[in-house]
């Protein structure tokens, strides 16, 4: 059972501290979508690239520059028994210091049975639920903006419930270099909107605020760390890195890189021994 919710519903009671845990709603909103933002640990308020950033900091979508080529991204993940999650993007610059993009993200479950009060099988159900947006960035001198509007739907056997929510952010590019490389700065907000009600009772939305920083290393290596403070968890770091090997590097002249990444997302790692939170990819 959800706690009461704050500030006019958008929040609940507790936000930012472990006393929210379990009081949101939206679960599906707060996967980390694309391959490599979940291989770097989640990282992603100034990492996050191509038509996946949207996903995580509106105003990432900067880097599609005029001459940039439009983007597609597409993931999806299977997770325990028979649940799911995914998402697909599409990105393009817009004009000379913008550009758009377009996103879905989703996540259900296979049928599952239901028990009446006697224990006794009565049939079965699905859920799922998606959220379609679109994003906007826009270039002012030094800095980048972003914002996006999401529409979601989710659905429970029976029951069905819609909402909305904005995502909002902004990247300071080259900031400062450590060394010869660039840092890059970013903060967002995302999930900003009024609870959804499935069922009796109306949720508050997954809301997180994030800020961190990206180095470009050089060329081929980035690190990155972002500062998360989610509505319904107490504030974690998460920790990304990622190298890159040119084809130019093997000799061909074919236009891609291969990637190898890891990171560290504490919040997967509370509370659990071993090393629950490293991910890796490649």
């Amino acid at each position: 059972m959800s706690a009461p919710a704050a500030a006019g519903g958008w929040l609940p009671d507790g936000a930012f501290s472990a006393k929210a845990a379990g009081t949101t709603g939206a679960a599906f909103l707060k996967f980390p979508a694309g391959s490599r933002t979940a291989a770097m640990g989640g990282v992603s308020v100034a990492a996050a690239k191509g038509a996946e950033a949207q996903f995580h900091n509106p105003a990432l979508l900067a880097r599609f520059e005029p001459e940039s080529r439009r983007e597609a991204a597409r993931d999806y993940s299977r997770l325990l028994e028979s649940a799911y999650a995914g998402s697909a993007g599409w990105a393009t610059p817009l004009g000379r210091s913008g550009a758009l993009g377009v996103g879905l993200v989703y996540a259900g479950q296979g049928a599952q049975t239901t028990y009446d009060a006697q224990g006794n099988s009565a049939g079965t159900f699905r859920s799922g639920d998606l959220a379609l947006g679109a994003s906007y960035a826009h270039r002012a001198g030094r800095m980048w903006f972003g914002g996006g509007l999401k529409i979601l739907r989710q659905t429970l056997d029976d029951r069905s419930a819609a909402g909305a929510a904005v995502d909002l952010g902004l990247v300071a590019p080259s900031v400062s270099h450590l060394g010869d490389g660039p840092l890059d700065l970013g903060l967002s907000l995302v999930n900003l909107g009024p609870p959804v009600k499935l069922g009796p009772t109306a949720d508050a939305l997954p809301a997180r605020a994030r800020a961190g920083a990206n180095w470009r290393v050089n060329p081929v290596f980035d690190a990155a760390l972002d500062l998360v403070l989610p509505a319904d968890a107490a504030p974690f770091v998460a920790i990304g890195f990622e190298g890159r090997l040119p084809a130019a590097k093997l000799g061909s002249s074919k236009d891609w890189s291969a990637a190898m990444r890891v990171g560290y997302d504490q919040s997967h790692g509370r509370d659990v021994e071993g090393i629950g939170g490293v991910t890796a990819g490649f």
